[in-house]
């Protein structure tokens, strides 16, 4: 059976065969002591030697690949300071020789099925810093293939190596916990226990003096020092694990009330009983009324809350007390002790979001938290999905979603600027990210826990700028196929050009240049006017938009009568850019062209697209789509006076009757050939006014072409009278 090592050494694969395929039982426990478990132990001075296996009459494979010996006796050093390994044990002390770095239990012989929790004690010490972690890494496999691998907390200390701090705890492990997340069969739970690892390399990689020693080694309700169960006991995670003689912690937020802790009680011992809970005296907790005589059925667990409390306005730190859980029925089961802790901490101190990060110079987002209190302890917080950035700027990298920022340190984000289509000069912008408050424990602080009482963090904003400069000149290669999108652009403090939709249809280069206006009579533009090439690709259908200043609009005219012009380089004059194509409906829509797109143009880029034409006077832009390109500007054309709705150089009759042809009605808002100057969408007085209030500007028609003009105020008597009424939209 093939088996992974999972180490910081490297991977190590192993080869357990067992001597019989036939399970001699389902249940068994080993006090790794000659004679109490019915069997000798490989003896000392040889023990076990690194690379041997040991096959128990119960064809359970044990196998040393720790670098040294394994000895089943008891002349550890200072486990037995602790109060998990007691007498013989199987203990050793690891070196670095390279390979592997574990004990490995080969429990394949059973049937499969058979074995669906394995339990045992544990613990270790290495001299001098860094000490032994806090927690326990191991490796199981089930007779399926799943595999998993994970890390666990040793929640006691004591009195190690050279007066190091030791650790240990009672490991206890079902098909109930365990998830294939390793080899990925199926992704599902265990059907049952066939092999495990326990990493002991942890404590031999700083070369210092270490040794450790597993003891009571138990399946199916066996294991722990406890000889096998058999009792009523304070348990966790709904009576998974033993925790008599431990340490539960709990993690709250400093604040205004009381936080309460409870115990969980198993009664593994056969009988229904009843159980009390005395809470020690001398601690730092607050009693808050205990348990007594509280009935519990035979497998039943139950927890029992707020049995001592703690005042949440104390200052950070850390504070302690012991509880008792006492079988009543059963004056022979041992009492249970666990000390309760509680980690109480200090609001997070966010420091880091009140300049400007200025992006054109590199500058980076930064969140700091404030380093926890001297003894005491600071929340942190963590980046949650809620990231959002606005204006020309994208995030680059930094504040991934459920990146951490502790006590004491800081993260950073850096941003991207968006230059196609904006104006020259200081573009602004913020980030926005969304934070939570969290905490985290262990030895090297990465284990996260949970956060009683934890606050919500207020949305964390950065302003963002970008010192924009001309950019008179781009072009780009392009290949077939490619999307003209954002290709190139070019800007001005008066104008930007960029492209946002369509394909080329050849290989190609692209290219933008800002240019003066060549016909200052024909049009009043927005700047200078920009002169877009297509290398191979004219006569692609594309989508043209430039941005303007609006402070700039020309005199008389509304910033809803701008328009994309281009330059006839035949006729020598500006004329509106979709008179250009040659195909095509002009369609105007007011709004931006992704507005347009997502609905008008029913989604999709296409042929039918051709001739669409439109205004977004919130962000600025006019655009439109074209099959040609030339000299491109923004503006008004010079013959189109404010009340000239038909273009044709004088505001007269035919203007007037436009407006009386559509009166009442709601039409595209701006569309002038439908009456609508106003731009507010409705055919009534406003957009009379605009027409009587511009009467006669221009140049009038020639003679004979109705040169006989009545006066205003008699016409629009007249039509308002054939019309019926006048009066405005209510």
């Amino acid at each position: 059976m093939a088996r992974r090592t999972l180490g910081l050494t490297g991977l190590v694969f192993f080869i357990a065969y067992s001597l019989s395929s036939a399970a001699q039982a389902q249940t068994i426990f080993y006090e790794f002591s000659s004679g109490a478990d019915g069997f000798s132990w490989p003896a000392s001075p040889t023990g076990l030697l690194n690379f041997d296996s040991f096959f128990t009459p119960d064809n359970v494979d044990i196998f040393n690949d720790t670098g040294g010996t394994v000895f089943f006796d008891s002349q550890y050093q200072s486990l037995g300071n602790g109060s998990r390994i007691n007498g013989d044990a199987l203990w050793g002390n690891p070196l670095d020789n390279g390979f592997g770095g574990i004990v490995g239990f080969d429990l394949s012989s059973f049937n499969p099925g058979d074995v669906t929790e394995v339990a045992f004690d544990f613990a270790w010490s290495e001299a001098g810093v860094p000490a032994a972690p806090d927690f326990l890494s191991i490796y199981f496999e089930d007779s399926d293939g799943r595999a998993s691998f994970s890390s666990h907390q040793l929640p006691d200390t004591f009195t190690g190596l050279g007066g190091s701090t030791g650790f240990e705890g009672f490991m206890q492990f079902d098909t109930g916990f365990l998830v294939d997340d390793e080899f990925n069969v199926d992704g599902g739970s265990f059907v049952d226990i066939a092999y495990m690892e326990i990493l002991v390399e942890d404590i031999f990689l700083n070369g210092n003096n270490s040794e450790f020693a597993i003891d009571n080694f138990g399946t199916n309700g066996q294991g722990g020092g406890n000889g096998g169960g058999g009792e009523l006991f304070a348990s966790v995670n709904n009576g998974a694990i033993n925790v008599n003689g431990s340490t539960n912690s709990s993690s709250v937020l400093r604040g205004v009330g009381l936080h309460s802790r409870g115990v969980e009680v198993t009664n593994g011992s056969g009988v229904n009983t009843t159980f009390s809970t005395a809470l020690v005296p001398g601690g730092d907790l607050t009693d808050a009324g205990q348990v007594s005589g509280q009935p519990i059925n035979d497998g039943q667990t139950t927890f029992n809350p707020g049995l001592a409390t703690l005042d949440r306005s104390l200052p950070t730190g850390t504070y302690e007390s012991d509880i008792q859980v006492i079988n009543d029925g059963d004056p022979t089961d041992p009492v249970d002790t666990v000390t309760l802790r509680v980690r109480l901490h200090e609001a997070p101190l966010l420091s880091g979001t009140a300049s400007p990060v200025v992006v054109s110079l590199g500058e980076k987002a930064t969140l700091s938290n404030a380093a926890a209190p001297a003894g005491g302890f600071r929340a942190s917080v963590k980046f949650t999905t809620g990231l959002l950035t606005t204006g020309p700027f994208n995030l680059a990298s930094g504040f991934d979603p459920g990146t951490p920022v502790k006590p004491g340190e800081f993260e950073e984000a850096t941003f991207l600027f968006n230059r196609f289509g904006q104006l020259s000069g200081t573009r602004t912008g913020q980030f926005i990210a969304s934070v939570e408050m969290t905490t985290f424990a262990g030895i090297n602080n990465d284990i996260e826990v949970f956060l009683a009482d934890a606050e919500t963090v207020p949305n964390l904003v950065w302003d963002l700028t970008f010192d924009h400069s001309n950019a008179t000149s781009d072009n780009a290669n392009i290949s077939t196929g490619f999307s003209y999108f954002h290709i190139l652009g070019v800007n001005t403090f008066d104008v930007a050009a960029t492209l946002i939709d369509g394909t080329s249809s050849n290989n190609q280069n692209v290219s933008m240049q800002i240019t003066p206006d060549p016909d200052p009579s024909s049009a009043d533009l927005i700047g200078d006017a920009v002169d877009l090439i297509f290398g191979g690709g004219a006569g692609d259908q594309y989508t043209l938009q430039l941005t303007y200043e609006d402070g700039i609009i020309p005199g008389g005219a509304l910033e809803s009568e701008l328009q994309l012009l281009v330059f006839n380089t035949v006729l020598g004059d500006w004329e509106l850019a979709i008179d250009g194509n040659t195909a095509g409906t002009p369609t105007f829509f007011n709004g931006s062209y992704a507005d347009y797109l997502a609905g008008p143009g029913g989604g999709v880029f296409d042929p039918a697209d051709l001739g669409a034409y439109g205004i977004d006077t919130v962000n600025n832009h006019v655009w439109a789509v074209l099959d040609h390109a030339s000299l491109f500007g923004v503006g008004v054309l010079t013959a189109a006076l404010i009340g000239d709705l038909d273009a044709d150089g004088f505001v007269g009759i035919t203007d007037l009757n436009i407006v009386l042809g559509n009166w009442n009605q709601t039409v595209t808002s701006g569309d002038l050939l439908q009456g609508d100057p106003s731009n507010d969408g409705f055919v009534g007085i406003e957009d009379l006014n605009v027409v009587l209030g511009n009467w006669n500007a221009g140049t009038p028609p020639p003679p004979g072409g109705g040169s006989n003009i009545p006066e205003p105020t008699t016409m629009v008597l007249l039509g308002l009278g054939g019309l019926g009424l006048l009066r405005r939209r209510s």
